[in-house]
């Protein structure tokens, strides 16, 4: 027959209460996030009435999400609006410009190392583009499109608390538009 001592359940009741813990002290990066961006973005374009058009200009992107910390890892998913900038390019008295913007939505997985995030993303964009071109004898024709796309990206953030600084580079497959942005930017964490 067991006989069980008065305060020998001392330690189990401790060990019980630290698993129920655990997951709290697991999620404690958990939570919504709001951030910006600013930095440039590129575009490589087939054709638009100049012969070759591959520019690039300022862009910046607004973004929220939410990220669901795990132990050494994370994973969240992240939507935002993204302006592209207004490349143009010029040849002889023939200019053509292009300005893209964008809705998209990314699931975002990371691996953590202390205050330091390494991580990838993929997702879409629902985007439209504005083109502007001029041949040089007053013939100027503007015209729009619009769809939705994949778009990649891997980033590297450094943080301590809920601020995080994010540099990224992205890439956006706009139908016929090889369309790419590097940006730095932050990030804050609400808890």
């Amino acid at each position: 027959m067991n006989i069980v001592k008065p305060g020998s359940c001392a330690p189990l009741k401790a060990l019980l209460i630290a698993l129920a813990l655990l997951p709290v002290s697991a999620l404690a990066d958990s939570g919504f996030y709001i951030g910006g961006s600013f930095g440039n973005a590129g575009v490589d374009l087939a054709d638009v009435g100049v012969s070759e058009f591959d520019e690039d200009d300022s862009a910046f992107k607004a973004f929220l999400g939410y990220r669901l910390d795990l132990p050494s890892v994370f994973v969240g998913i992240e939507g935002g609006y993204v302006d592209l900038g207004e490349p143009e390019v010029s040849e002889g008295a023939a200019s053509a410009s292009v300005d893209p913007t964008g809705l998209n939505l990314f699931g975002i997985a990371g691996l953590e190392a202390g205050p330091v995030d390494l991580f990838v993303k993929a997702g879409y964009i629902a985007w439209d583009v504005d083109v502007f071109t001029d041949n040089g004898l007053g013939q100027i024709e503007q015209f729009s499109d619009d769809g939705s796309d994949l778009g990649y990206g891997l980033g590297l953030a450094f943080g301590l608390g809920p601020v995080q600084i994010r540099g990224e580079y992205e890439m956006y497959d706009i139908e016929e538009a090889d369309v790419t942005m590097i940006s730095v930017g932050f990030s804050y964490l609400f808890d």
